[in-house]
């Protein structure tokens, strides 16, 4: 990993310079940011009848209103025109905003700071599309995902170095200087390394792309652009959700430390580092976790996880109120002395950490399903879609600090959120179960997947395994990059709620004729309508769980169902289940003895097999030579296949 680190961001010629050029922006953005904001908090500024209270809120929304105006005109630019000479503008420009805030700060006029931070907005917005826009044009395919979490991790590292410092530059006695230099310093790196971003080709679609410099018009325009796709549109409004409360944690976190917590400035600016860390952290976890492909099941679980530790900052804050302290602030040596400071620390480091990967999964997806012509847009459509959460975001925080308090506020996001984690589960349930799966099997099994290389990556497919165990389907599902739509016998998928959760896995369930007629006519309808649209069933062919560990016949339904919708079949045998927990071995399952050692389970893969050329005694033979418990020499069947043993 770390290699692969060092690879991607120091000697990749591609993608190191767009690394380092937004990395230095975003240090730039958040020193200038942090800085005006620990400013306003601790010195108590007032403008006309707005207080610190409102002021940081406020902050906060002027700096994302430029993104609501500007974000259409430019993903229309970024698509038209080249984008690293576009980068290499917007990096000037930065270099003139920071001179007209070093002036700022030398007057020391808050009412042109809050301008300038309109103008960084601004910059922001131009250059957002053209950062997500090109990354897919400077990497390979199978490091999209790793590209995007460096990006973003590096984002949060960068805001990080900028928080603290922009945390501890303003406690200086003569911090102007300072300042303004590191201000101004980090600007003209940032355009140096500017001019080493390789030119990209420009897409037919894009060159035929009209730009309107009416602003709003193509706001409008491209929101909706955005809702033309669904997928696109749900993903969308999932990261303006993840803008949502991040501004809001972002906004209450300063109030938070001062007047809940009792810490001072360099504490406050502690937790705002804690949470950058927590994010950059998030972002790599989710490229170790996803490796080559986007694994959007992440983004529910993430969620939840949000949920849990917004919950915990809120049961911090509310305990810390029902204590005795002294009215002082207190430094960083004091503060965690305190009995409260560890819990505060954990809910935001873990609300962090799951926000991370939520975003960087998010994003990655976004630029997978996007159309290349259209990407910048979409991306720039996706911005103004943030801007407006974010803008609702500052006025509801403002509105829950003066009536419930700031502790109740996570409370009410968390809560929030939890509704948000459900709705999103229902939409990306099969990856999400895909993933669980995955998890659980990797966790207590040793698994050896063989073949399955050249398992169809997209279109209907029907897999038929052997049934030794109650977690075959977790073993298959975790293997499989595909989710599995299973054939469930109907006892099992009525059981209480079984339904409720079933459905969500796209799971069948089936009875015989005896049983019932009516559940065995339903099932064939359902398992031919998830291949018509291109779903990988999953079959047991036996029937039922072996009770002795032995195979039985194949049952005709699979070739039942290849007469009526004629597609590919992969063979799956599963060797190692048989004596486990969940196997009938000694005719019980559950109660027995446990192996603390992770059982070794081997799944054996055909490759995919013509519908015209299965035979159900061939296949039922090259499952049972792939076992070893069946005790069945191994077979010269199925020699098509490619995985003969």
């Amino acid at each position: 990993m770390r290699s692969f680190i060092v690879e991607l961001i120091f000697r990749d010629k591609k993608f190191w310079p767009l690394f380092w050029t937004q990395f230095l922006g975003a240090l730039n953005d958040n020193f200038f940011k942090n800085a005006l904001v620990i400013l306003i908090t601790y010195r108590a500024v007032q403008l006309g009848p707005l207080d610190a209270k409102l002021l940081v809120p406020l902050a906060g929304g002027i700096f994302i209103f430029p993104f609501f105006i500007f974000s259409a005109t430019s993903g229309q630019m970024a698509d038209k025109f080249q984008k690293a000479e576009l980068i290499r503008k917007i990096k000037l420009a930065e270099i003139i905003i920071m001179s007209i805030a070093s002036v700022s700060f030398t007057l020391d006029n808050y009412a042109l700071l809050l301008f300038v931070l309109f103008l960084m907005g601004s910059q922001s917005a131009f250059f957002g599309p053209l950062k997500y826009g090109i990354i897919p044009s400077l990497v390979k395919p199978e490091k999209l995902v790793s590209a995007n979490a460096f990006v973003s991790g590096g984002t949060f590292i960068a805001i990080l170095i900028g928080t603290i410092i922009g945390g501890l530059v303003p406690s200086l006695e003569s911090y102007v200087v300072p300042l303004s230099l590191g201000l101004l310093g980090f600007g003209l790196v940032g355009y140096l390394f500017s001019r080493f971003i390789d030119d990209v080709a420009i897409s037919k679609e894009g060159v035929n792309t009209k730009v309107d410099y009416t602003f709003l018009k193509p706001t409008w325009d491209i929101i909706r652009l955005t809702q033309k796709n669904k997928t696109i549109f749900t993903t969308v409004l999932g990261i303006s959700w993840f803008w949502f409360l991040g501004a809001a944690v972002l906004s209450l976190l300063p109030l938070f430390v001062k007047e809940v917590l009792q810490g001072d400035s360099k504490v406050a600016t502690y937790f705002l580092a804690t949470f950058t860390i927590g994010m950059g952290l998030g972002s790599f976890l989710t490229a170790r976790i996803s490796k080559k492909s986007v694994e959007v099941g992440l983004v529910p679980i993430c969620a939840l996880g949000m949920t849990v530790f917004l919950s915990i900052l809120a049961f911090v804050g509310q305990q810390r109120m029902g204590l005795q302290v002294p009215n002082e602030l207190f430094g960083i040596s004091e503060f965690f002395f305190k009995p409260y400071s560890k819990g505060a620390f954990i809910g935001l480091l873990g609300m962090s950490v799951f926000g991370g990967g939520y975003i960087v999964t998010n994003m990655a997806f976004l630029q997978t399903v996007s159309k290349e012509g259209e990407l910048s847009q979409t991306i720039a459509g996706n911005n103004i879609w943030n801007a407006l959460f974010m803008v609702v975001a500052a006025v509801l925080i403002m509105v829950l600090t003066k009536t419930i308090g700031i502790s109740l506020s996570f409370l009410v996001l968390g809560l929030i959120n939890l509704v948000v984690a459900f709705l999103l589960y229902f939409t990306y349930s099969e990856q999400t179960l895909m993933l669980w799966m995955r998890f659980l099997s990797k966790v207590f099994y040793r698994v050896e997947v063989k073949g399955g290389e050249d398992f169809p990556k997209e279109g209907p497919v029907i897999i038929l395994a052997n049934h030794v165990s109650f977690v075959d389907w977790v073993i298959l599902m975790g293997a499989v990059e595909r989710p599995i739509h299973f054939v469930i016998d109907y006892s099992y998928y009525y059981m209480p709620t079984g339904p409720f959760w079933f459905r969500q896995a796209g799971l069948v369930p089936i009875a015989t004729r005896k049983e019932s007629e009516e559940v065995l006519t339903k099932a064939f309808e359902l398992i031919y309508q998830d291949l018509d649209n291109g779903s990988v069933m999953g079959l047991f062919p036996e029937g039922w769980i072996t009770r002795d560990g032995k195979m039985r016949r194949f049952q005709p339904g699979a070739a039942k169902i290849l007469k009526q919708r004629p597609v590919p079949v992969v063979l799956a045998a599963l060797d190692g289940l048989w004596g486990s927990l969940f196997s009938f071995e000694g005719g019980k399952v559950l109660f027995k003895m446990p192996s603390l050692r992770r059982r070794k389970i081997t799944l054996t893969l055909s490759s995919p097999i013509a519908p015209e050329d299965y035979d159900s005694k061939e296949a039922q033979a090259w499952v049972e030579s792939n076992v070893s418990h069946y005790d069945v020499k191994p077979l010269n069947v199925l020699a098509k296949d490619g995985h003969n043993n």
